[in-house]
């Protein structure tokens, strides 16, 4: 089994044609076919159904799909180490960052590692809470950061590193803007626009945590955004009033929107550290040790 085999396979898999895989990967069908049959040989399993005009994966495809993927992150990240060693790097760490986190206190932890501890290389990879969870499982990641306040699964420990008021964003002209802070009543009553529940799976946990009183109206939500940035340009143009963390909102500061804190009876939103339950490395330790330092700052 060679590593363009698996190129190859993830390409096939994804365009589920031959003939489109065979465009990309510049190669005619007829041997990139082959090659997916040699595959199939080796594995001693059948990886795609073929029918006339289409191809899907089997079950046995769809788990070697993600194993092929996870080989060539291995590779990846192999080819990375050793490159970053010959730069003269003694120690990696690697994070993910769920929830399109990308808040000033992240800035000033990474900001402050280098400055620190500068041969210590950290690399950053954005992810869905899921991705992370998979990611810390295989050893992939270090560790990760997310909003998601749910109870840490087994096999993982969760540590608060800091908390940030959540805020409501606004487009001019809106009568929310005559409330200097705006109760979430008040905010329901307008179409929403919200952070994915898959992209941004810690996020809308949180939201979703506080749509369970029962005395609120029901939301409505006009659109599924990835991030904090659709959402500003969303709320700018009129599609509804957004809902985040008041510093995301402040990084992807709008001309033709407003931020407004919620009511003080919304509790502060956290930022969380996860790690596998397993041993840690000195470098993760005293990363996790900064974060708490600037989240009590």
């Amino acid at each position: 089994m060679r590593v363009r085999h698996l190129n190859y396979f993830l390409v096939v898999a994804e365009e589920q044609s031959f003939a489109r895989a065979s465009a990309r990967v510049h190669i005619e069908p007829s041997p990139l076919s082959r090659t997916i049959k040699e595959l199939e040989h080796h594995l001693g399993v059948q990886l795609f159904h073929r029918t006339k005009g289409r191809i899907r994966l089997t079950w046995a495809g769809e788990v070697f799909r993600e194993e092929a993927r996870r080989i060539l992150d291995f590779i990846d990240s192999a080819k990375s180490r050793v490159q970053s060693a010959s730069r003269g790097f003694h120690g990696r760490l690697r994070i993910g960052l769920s929830d399109s986190l990308a808040q000033p206190r992240l800035t000033r932890l990474l900001a402050r590692c280098r400055e620190e501890e500068p041969s210590t290389e950290i690399r950053i990879s954005e992810m869905t809470v899921n991705e992370m969870h998979k990611a810390l499982l295989h050893d992939e990641i270090d560790a990760g950061f997310t909003v998601d306040s749910t109870d840490a699964t087994n096999g993982f420990t969760k540590l608060r590193v800091w908390a940030e008021r959540p805020a409501i964003a606004i487009p001019t002209h809106h009568p929310l803007l005559s409330l200097d802070k705006v109760p979430l009543g008040e905010a329901l009553r307008h179409p929403l626009i919200l952070c994915h529940p898959e992209r941004c799976a810690g996020g809308r946990n949180v939201i979703n945590h506080w749509f369970e009183d029962d005395s609120l109206p029901s939301p409505t939500i006009a659109e599924q955004v990835s991030g904090h940035e659709p959402m500003m340009m969303l709320v700018a143009a009129g599609y509804g009033i957004g809902i985040g963390l008041e510093s995301q909102l402040s990084i992807y500061n709008h001309p033709d929107v407003i931020v407004r804190q919620v009511i003080d009876d919304i509790p502060d939103t956290a930022t969380f550290i996860v790690v596998p339950e397993r041993p840690i490395s000195a470098e993760l330790e005293r990363f996790m040790k900064r974060a708490q330092q600037i989240g009590e700052a």
